[in-house]
């Protein structure tokens, strides 16, 4: 009995040695699924800036608009008007341009003008006569100026020193130097049939005010 249990004790342990001889330990397989670039997506920086430019100009305290110029107008020499129909004639010259020139005040600005009677030196005066002006042409005298244009719009005289107002511009318009020009055809003087002969003249009176109308 002796020999029996320890040959089934050796078979054992050789049972028990093969065991743990053959047993193998299993590992999961694992893949690295970080990615190379995972360092480049680190936060970039500003791809844009914002800046400002400043420009500063500066009007005088003592600017002022300004009345340039205004035309002298003429009629040529013609027949004394008295035949059977009142008579009406075209400038021959008008030799400058309503300027205005702003250095860049706010306030807006109007031109008006008046007129005298037409007498001549002996204090004649051409009776009923009427001087009329049509629109002008308004041009900046510069190319480009993007301030509000004046306006002007055709006007009368008679004679009687009553004021029209002819040229205007608005508030913050009328910036730089404006021309109001006036085409000869545009320039007409009415007489009535019934007038004495000589040299007739009137006095224009062109008055700026720094204020639109």
């Amino acid at each position: 009995m002796t020999r029996k249990l320890m040959k089934a004790t050796l078979l054992c342990g050789v049972a028990a040695l093969a065991l743990g001889i053959g047993a193998v330990p299993a590992y999961a397989v694992t893949t690295d699924t970080s990615s190379s670039d995972s360092d480049s997506s680190s936060s970039v920086g500003p791809t844009s800036q914002t800046t400002t430019t400043t420009a500063e100009f500066d009007t005088s305290s003592t600017a002022a608009i300004a009345l340039d110029s205004a035309p002298n107008i003429g009629f040529g020499a013609n027949a004394t008007p008295n035949g059977k129909i009142d008579m009406t004639y075209n400038a021959t010259t008008a030799d400058n341009p309503v300027e205005v020139s702003n250095p860049g005040l706010p306030s807006g600005w109007n031109v008006q003008v008046k007129n005298t009677p037409f007498t001549d030196a002996g204090g004649d005066t051409l009776k009923g006569a009427v001087l009329s002006l049509g629109e002008p042409d308004i041009a900046a005298a510069n190319t480009g100026n993007p301030s509000t244009a004046p306006t002007a719009s055709a006007f009368k005289l008679d004679g009687t020193g009553t004021n029209e107002l002819i040229y205007s511009a608005v508030a913050k318009g009328g910036l730089g130097i404006w021309d109001a020009n006036y085409g000869l055809a545009e320039v007409s003087l009415a007489v009535p049939a019934g007038q004495l002969g000589g040299v007739y003249t009137s006095t224009m009176t062109w008055q700026l005010n720094d204020t639109p109308q």
